[in-house]
């Protein structure tokens, strides 16, 4: 087996986790950006962004930031631009997550070697089903009724939507999922839920008790959230800029829930596996094994 020297640089719990899965296979772990009890005693803990230029491989947060100026260190007072970062990575391969366009054209820019997580099938596949418990948790906290015999609305049918109406289907919940695609509307059909056509959904907003939404772009307009009830529980899952305002639900009297990073939030170690997961398919891809 490689020993590997690998950077984790920044990110939540999950990655403290990942750390712990690293240490465990023998390998050279360096953090920087994460302050955390948890954090292996075999670790090597740097006391400058300087420290992780060694390492071969470097592992950035999820979302890789949320500013588009500094990554996201949720578990640390530290604060890392992403020009700083780019100085130290210039001859790494960096496994991350979640980067916009304009992101994506500055790493090109630097000419640094990278793997979106979110490009890859089988993250966001695996990650759909923390999500998805995740989207479920928070819907019975935020809600004085069960989710068995409700009536719940699942806004998109990919990777996430899929699993999330699966589940809510096996809870008992009556599932209606919108769609796009007449495709996707006949596979939800066949699967026992209620399709809905994009061009209908407002005609059937007012009788939802949980609204999902897994689209990373505006669905719900204001005139579609006046139609919608007012004990209505809706959960953003998605990426910004989500599926509706949230300046006008407040203002509409509506229980908007925001949802991000569920994975990392609600079960870190099995995030923490899938991403390890990952890696390993993508090293071994490049001829190297963890």
């Amino acid at each position: 087996m490689n020993h590997l020297p690998i950077a984790i640089i920044g990110g939540d719990l999950r990655f403290v986790r990942l750390c712990q899965l690293l240490i465990d296979k023998g390998h050279n772990v360096y953090v920087y950006g994460i302050s955390h009890p948890d954090i292996p005693n075999q670790a090597t803990i740097c006391s400058s962004l300087e420290d992780v230029k060694k390492c071969k491989y470097i592992i950035a947060p999820i979302p890789f930031s949320k500013d588009n100026n500094t990554l996201f260190t949720p578990l640390s007072n530290v604060s890392i631009s992403i020009e700083q970062f780019f100085l130290v990575a210039n001859n790494s391969f960096v496994l991350l997550g979640a980067l916009n366009n304009n992101l994506k054209l500055l790493f090109k820019k630097h000419n640094i070697q990278y793997k979106d997580l979110m490009d890859m099938d089988e993250a966001a596949i695996l990650n759909a089903i923390p999500t998805a418990e995740g989207a479920i948790q928070y819907a019975m906290q935020n809600s004085e009724i069960t989710l068995h015999d409700s009536q719940c609305l699942v806004l998109g049918f990919g990777r996430c939507g899929k699993i999330l109406a699966h589940k809510l289907y096996g809870l008992g919940a009556n599932v209606s999922v919108e769609a796009r695609s007449s495709k996707d509307l006949a596979f939800i059909s066949t699967y026992g839920y209620t399709p809905i056509p994009l061009k209908d959904l407002k005609n059937h907003l007012d009788k939802y008790h949980f609204i999902f939404n897994t689209i990373p772009a505006i669905v719900l307009d204001t005139e579609a959230i006046k139609k919608m009830s007012k004990d209505t529980v809706y959960i953003e899952l998605a990426s910004a800029p989500g599926g509706i305002d949230p300046c006008a639900t407040k203002t509409l009297g509506i229980n908007y829930i925001p949802a991000p990073s569920l994975p990392g939030k609600v079960a870190p170690k099995s995030a923490a596996k899938i991403i390890y997961h990952c890696f390993s398919l993508i090293l071994h891809d490049m001829g190297e094994f963890l």
